[in-house]
């Protein structure tokens, strides 16, 4: 599957233009993500990382209210048209309810990564600027560790990211703070 292919898939099934955003803020932590994990990166892989961040939630809004048929109802509607181990990876992010356990790295780094990108998207938006450009690693920490803000977050979830990952949680939060600047005009934000 092309990257072009998973985009149009996207919007045909979401309508919600802030959901897309969610998207592209995952496809660009994934791919950057890839690139710090792996010893020798490769562009075809990267690109499988970054399919998964962008289509990991993509049947969101036909599942809302049962959470247990999330991410099965897409597999559903492209489980033939993507590789398995991409599918694996993308259903693994809601194990919770479907029992599909996080075995790679990839699975494990859209687990982390989904709840990451929704924090850092409310702290912009608390920022005084309310833009990713001016965030630091320490603003989000701060936000991070405040349990008022931004309560959808699950912190248990993206601090899975230090044992599943190997990779301290404020560099996690580096990474994925770093690619989402790098498309914030996409984002809008």
């Amino acid at each position: 599957m092309t990257r072009d292919e998973a985009y149009q898939i996207l919007t045909d099934l979401v309508k919600n233009k802030n959901l897309i955003k969610h998207h592209l803020a995952c496809e660009a932590a994934m791919k950057s993500l890839y690139k710090r994990i792996s010893p020798k990166p490769t562009i075809e892989e990267e690109a499988n990382w970054g399919l998964v961040g962008l289509l990991h939630d993509a049947d969101y809004e036909l599942c809302r209210d049962h959470p247990e048929k999330h991410t099965l109802i897409l597999e559903e509607k492209i489980g033939e048209k993507i590789d398995p181990r991409l599918m694996y990876a993308i259903k693994s992010h809601n194990f919770a309810y479907n029992g599909f356990e996080p075995k790679s790295y990839m699975d494990w780094g859209i687990y982390c990564c989904d709840e990451l990108t929704g924090l850092i998207i409310a702290a912009a938006l608390v920022h005084p600027d309310k833009k990713l450009g001016p965030l630091t690693v320490d603003f989000i920490v701060n936000r991070f560790n405040s349990a008022s803000f931004a309560k959808g977050a699950n912190r248990e979830q993206i601090k899975t990211c230090e044992k599943e990952l190997g990779i301290p949680l404020k560099e996690f939060i580096e990474i994925v703070l770093r690619a989402m600047q790098g498309i914030s005009g996409s984002l809008g934000l």
